[in-house]
Parts: C-alpha cells; sequence; structure tokens
C-alpha cells in the first residue's frame, strides 16, 4: 500500500487520514498547533468545557454521523433543547430564528409587510431546488451572480436584509452580506431544510477529533514549509521544535485552509494556482465569557446583533445550553466580534477584548455580565468566505484537466462552512488520493 502525508490536522485531514489508514495505507498528519483539531476541538476550562469552533451539527448531516457512528461514540450524541434565536432591534430583543420559518410570520422582529414578503424566500429555494445541492455547491455556479445584500434587497426588501438575513448569516458565517453570495445563501437554506434538529456530543464536539487522532499518527507543533509532487512522489519540507526536516510519501493531501495552499504548494498547476489565490476567509475573534450564574436575560440559543445597532458584535451564543458546557446553575456564553472590531482588536491584550464585551453587552437587554474569566481565539482563517463568483471556480477547479501529480486537497472551503462539508472533503479526498495511485 502507499505511503501518504496529510498536512493539516483539523477534522478534514484527520477524516481523510482515517479514511486511508482503514483502507490499508500507510498515513502521517502533520498539524502545526500542539494538538489536532484544527477548528473542531474543545477546550476544557476548570468545569467549563469551551467549543473553540462550531457549537453543534445537524440531524442531517449524514457523513457526520457515519464517522461519529464508526467511532463508537454514537451513544455521546444528543439532541439540543429547542430554544429559539434572538435578534436586537432598537433597543428590544425579538424572537426571530430562520429554523422556524412559521414563527417568522408572526415575529414582532419585523413590520407587517415585511413579514408579508417572508414566503418569497421558500420560493426561490424551490425554484432552484434542482441545481442547490449543499454538498456539491459547484452545481449552482449559474446562480452566482450576484451577492447576499442585492439578492435579499430585490426578494425581500431592505428590512428583511438588515433585521433578519444579514444577522443570522453574519452570527453562524463570520461575513458581511456583501462578501457572500446570494447563490451561497439559498444553499444554506437548503441545507437547512434537510433536516436541521440541532445536536452535539457529550463532551463536546471535539471528541470526535481527538478519537479520530487516536486512530492515526499525528504529529503536532509540526510547521510544514512546502510540498512538492512529482510523478513519482512527494516530499514534506517541515520544522518541528525549531528543527528542519522532511517527510517523502507517494502522495500528499494538503488539508489546510485554502488560502494557504499557493504558499505551501510552489509547483501548483496555473488552474489550481487561480483558483487558491482567489480563496477567502473571514477572520475573526471569539470571546468565551465564564460566568458563575447563568444569566436570566439570556433563555435563547443565540443573540445576533445588527450591524445598524452599532455594538461591532455579529452575534453572542449562549453555550451553557449544552450538556456539560458549564456547571450546574453556571453560565458560558462566547461574543463574536464584527469584522471591523476583530481587525481593531486584533493586537490588544485578551483583557481589553473582554471588556469591549462586556461593554458592548451591558447597552443591550442582557445587561451587565461579570465573568470570572474571559478566554479568547482569534483565527485568522475562520470560515471561508463564498462570495460571489466563488462557485464558477470552484466549477472550474473541480473539473480541471491540469492537476498536479499525487497531491489531492481537503476543506470546507471545497463545499461550505459546515462542519459537515468538512467532514465530506476529508473524505473525497481520501477516495481521490487512493484513485490516483
Amino acid at each position: 500500500m502507499a505511503s501518504i502525508v496529510i498536512v493539516g490536522g483539523g477534522v478534514a485531514g484527520l477524516t481523510c487520514a482515517w479514511h486511508l489508514r482503514r483502507a490499508g495505507h500507510d498515513v502521517e498528519v502533520l498539524e502545526g498547533a500542539p494538538e489536532p483539531g484544527g477548528r473542531l476541538r474543545t477546550e476544557s476550562r476548570g468545569d467549563y468545557a469551551l467549543e473553540c469552533g462550531a457549537r453543534s451539527v445537524a440531524s442531517g448531516h449524514r457523513n457526520w454521523h457515519s464517522v461519529v457512528l464508526a467511532l463508537g461514540l454514537g451513544d455521546r450524541a444528543y439532541a439540543l433543547p429547542r430554544s429559539r434565536s434572538a435578534v436586537l432591534r432598537d433597543g428590544a430583543l425579538h424572537s426571530a430564528d430562520l429554523t422556524a420559518p412559521l414563527e417568522l410570520l408572526t415575529t414582532t422582529l419585523l413590520s407587517v409587510r415585511a413579514r408579508a414578503r417572508l414566503p418569497r424566500l421558500a420560493l426561490e429555494v424551490l425554484a432552484h431546488a434542482r441545481v442547490l445541492d449543499p454538498l456539491r455547491p459547484e452545481r449552482a455556479a449559474a446562480l452566482d451572480g450576484e451577492d447576499l445584500a442585492d439578492g435579499v434587497r430585490r426578494t425581500l426588501g431592505e428590512e428583511n436584509l438588515e433585521y433578519l438575513l444579514a444577522p443570522a448569516f453574519a452570527s453562524r458565517f463570520g461575513s458581511a452580506p456583501e462578501d457572500l453570495s446570494w447563490a451561497f445563501a439559498l444553499l444554506a437554506l437548503r441545507l437547512r431544510a434537510q433536516g436541521f434538529r440541532e445536536e452535539s456530543l457529550r463532551g463536546g464536539l471535539g471528541g470526535v477529533t481527538r478519537a479520530l487522532a487516536r486512530r492515526v499518527p499525528v504529529r503536532t507543533s509540526c510547521e510544514v514549509v512546502s510540498i512538492e509532487t512529482e510523478t513519482d512522489g512527494a516530499r514534506v519540507r517541515y520544522r518541528a521544535r525549531g528543527r528542519p526536516g522532511s517527510a517523502i510519501a507517494d502522495a500528499v493531501v494538503a488539508a489546510v485552509p485554502g488560502s494557504e495552499v499557493v504558499r505551501l504548494c510552489p509547483k501548483l498547476t496555473p488552474s489550481e494556482r487561480g483558483f487558491f489565490e482567489e480563496v477567502r476567509y473571514a477572520r475573526g475573534i471569539v470571546a468565551h465569557l465564564l460566568l458563575e450564574k447563568a444569566p436570566a436575560a439570556l433563555p435563547w440559543s443565540g443573540v445576533a446583533f445588527p450591524r445598524r445597532e452599532g455594538l461591532d458584535l455579529n452575534g453572542l451564543i449562549v453555550d451553557h445550553h449544552r450538556m456539560g458546557a458549564a456547571p450546574p446553575g453556571a453560565g458560558l456564553v462566547s461574543a463574536v466580534l464584527d469584522p471591523g472590531a476583530s481587525a481593531r482588536m486584533w493586537q490588544a491584550p485578551d483583557a481589553e477584548v473582554g471588556a469591549l464585551v462586556v461593554d458592548r453587552l451591558a447597552r443591550t437587554p442582557i445587561g451587565t455580565l461579570a465573568p470570572r474569566e474571559c478566554v479568547v481565539h482569534r483565527w485568522p482563517a475562520m470560515l471561508p468566505q463564498f462570495g460571489v463568483g466563488h462557485l464558477p471556480r470552484l466549477s472550474r477547479f473541480l473539473t480541471r484537466m491540469d492537476r498536479s501529480p499525487r497531491l489531492a486537497f481537503a476543506g470546507d472551503y471545497l463545499i461550505g462552512p459546515y462542519v459537515e462539508a468538512a467532514v465530506a472533503s476529508g473524505m473525497r479526498a481520501a477516495s481521490e488520493i487512493a484513485r490516483g495511485l
């Protein structure tokens, strides 16, 4: 069997390595961080369990569930309690949740006129259902001609953009509506329609990446410098604990953010290079507030903050509703800074980030919070941005004729900014590299 190096120990890379190892191949994962998991990692802080990236998965995520079951973790999966989300408008919190479309028709967040236009959104998804495949987004390339902001204005009007769709997508995907395409929005809504009961795992979603990492060889704190492949093999150069090294293999899978591929792979073909040069990510800061007591003002699963409110925040995730996330009666909430605040506070001390979040929340009905600790995570590549033009570029990339030999790619930027997409991309990369050998 072949020897294969997987560069990147996130869920996509670990899933890929696990599938290849089960097929009998000799694999090794090189991960630059001190521990594997990437953006799917659960971090313990005393009695609190912080989800560093994704908080939940969906009941309709078939690839994710197949991995969980195969790892023997099925008995740890549970459905999150049904809890509405809220949106801030003019100093008040209004229940509004895209996963409950019938309830949106009576929400106090929107005017009667705006609510009356909401069925057009479902009609838009139905009209293009034939090409809206969330796991094959390139099939919707022909729809990718306008951004989310223009698409919502055209279909639903300005009010629904500013107080419903823009806050929902910003809090979930970390991007302004101008940085996402209307086609991507339709794909995301289609995915939600395919079974979106939120689920998690006892002990945190990071249990999956930990279980995967126990089943494949992983070398951590290993910074990959370059990936070079030829028709007869591959070489990966790296630095581990200050010392240079290299690995020779039959093939390589680059399971890193798409924005890093050009730097790591100097011998890409012209079409590959052109694609990766256009891959964009949202950079973001998440501040986790560990609270002695769960705030009574937060019965929701999350709160979105429209940009018109000027709070420097995209949203607030109420994590203590998850099983085991906080001690009984205690609170755990995670604030996601908006792009402007993330850029401004990128080099600021963690204490200043926490103070900004507490100050901004005090201006809302949530009130003043007094966290016992604030844990800050900074993500240079938090989530891929499926902006206007990404789907046609993705379609051309996937059907390219000139391919780098013995090199495959995995990552959510190839499918969508979801855990399910990252898992699926790892599976596909494993199949592609095995076929090529």
